[in-house]
């Protein structure tokens, strides 16, 4: 086989597993693995090294995404911790230049839609299997992991609901696209199935912040300054609904303001939120005694250690806040570039096309930057991946000749 068609067919299997990566963010761990692998081989066997990285040199989200991995990689030069800590976390950053690799594989308008329906079907896939859980129609047996409680399906109740949260206004978008009755009601149904499914059904506040969020910038997107009042509306009163109709949502809810009221700074916390603001309040004094450069990429684990040595407190690899994390690892030099990665992303959303991928890619934004402020979702799976593919497939549209100006949306 000659040399350009190898490197042209290597292309386009790197492009149908990535397509194929958006499927199985749902789905399967292991299978994200084998397939980040494969995207990974391909791209390299693919070659046109030249031509990929004029895409990511004029790409400005790739190239803010790298710029923070970089600091990642140098951040292995300082600190005391172990190297064995540096090569776990640098594993968990390298999701950032999967945002790379894919803005040179989704330059074809078509594959970006194909992968954006890859991700639509299995989520929707998720929630009927959830809603069989929940009704009792599915066994509570592998590979489903949740129960009729809380029934998550394939992930744990906290990812779950931060996909389903990203997918009723995945399917919303859907509804307002289709070019048939039957397709627009289909995907309607999906939506609400899928809002409920985050409010009423599953455990996972994070998901009630982010469809909130969602519901405002896709009802603003729609009608302007009008859509904030009604999603303000809409959010108060699907809340007050919720706390009056659903007996988990109003525990969760009560539950919060009852373990924070217990929190002692510096005992031992019993409860999930208690435990939390130790994390956050340990975090912020390694914080003020590191705050330029943080105690680099292997240092936070023996920092916090150093820190509550001697005491009951418990240990930690994760802080549960995406922003203290960073700040503590690379100081304020990280969280600049973390928030200068959000930055980019959210102004050049506007150049996308079609608009929707604007929207989408915002939502995408959000899932971190919101989601961050209660779990570290830079070094979560799932939540990592997810926002890695959402922003490479989307952004790769910035390659696009009919990529517009920056126009508000």
């Amino acid at each position: 086989m000659r040399v350009p068609v190898l490197q042209a067919g290597a292309q386009r299997l790197a492009c149908y597993a990535a397509i194929a990566l958006g499927a199985s963010l749902p789905l399967s761990t292991a299978l994200d693995s084998v397939l980040l692998g494969l995207i990974l081989l391909c791209w390299l066997i693919g070659g046109r090294y030249r031509e990929k990285m004029l895409l990511i040199r004029d790409n400005p989200v790739a190239l803010a995404a790298l710029a923070l991995f970089g600091l990642v990689l140098a951040g292995l030069a300082w600190g005391s911790g172990p190297i064995g800590d540096g090569v776990l976390y640098l594993k968990k950053y390298s999701d950032l230049i999967l945002i790379a690799l894919l803005v040179t594989l989704f330059t074809d308008p078509k594959d970006r839609a194909r992968a954006i329906l890859a991700l639509a079907v299995t989520l929707a896939l998720t929630l009927l299997l959830s809603f069989a859980l929940w009704l009792k129609w599915l066994p509570a047996v592998r590979p489903v992991v949740g129960t009729p409680e809380d029934p998550s399906v394939f992930k744990s109740h906290l990812p779950h609901n931060i996909l389903m949260a990203f997918g009723a206004l995945l399917f919303a978008v859907l509804a307002r696209n289709a070019t048939t009755r039957g397709w627009r009601l289909a995907w309607a149904v999906l939506a609400a199935g899928a809002a409920v499914n985050v409010m009423l059904m599953v455990k996972g506040r994070t998901g009630y912040v982010l469809l909130a969020a969602f519901t405002v910038l896709l009802l603003f997107s729609l009608l302007r300054w009008r859509g904030v009042i009604v999603a303000a509306v809409l959010v108060a009163a699907g809340f007050v609904g919720a706390y009056e109709v659903s007996s988990t949502f109003q525990q969760r809810m009560n539950l919060v303001v009852s373990e924070v009221q217990a929190w002692r700074p510096g005992t031992v916390a019993h409860t999930s939120v208690g435990v939390r603001l130790e994390f956050y309040r340990t975090t912020l004094e390694i914080i003020r005694e590191h705050p330029l450069l943080g105690v680099g990429t292997a240092g936070f684990t023996k920092a916090y250690d150093d820190k509550i040595e001697g005491t009951d407190l418990d240990h930690t690899r994760n802080p549960h806040n995406l922003y203290l994390l960073v700040t503590a690892q690379f100081g304020l030099v990280g969280l600049g570039l973390l928030l200068f990665l959000f930055v980019q992303q959210w102004r050049y959303a506007g150049r996308l096309a079609p608009p929707d991928h604007a929207l989408l890619a915002r939502c995408a934004v959000l899932t971190l930057a919101l989601g961050g402020l209660f779990n570290s979702m830079i070094i979560d799976h799932t939540e990592s991946l997810f926002f890695a593919w959402m922003s490479g497939v989307l952004f790769a549209g910035l390659a696009d000749p009919e990529a517009r100006p920056e126009r508000r949306t």
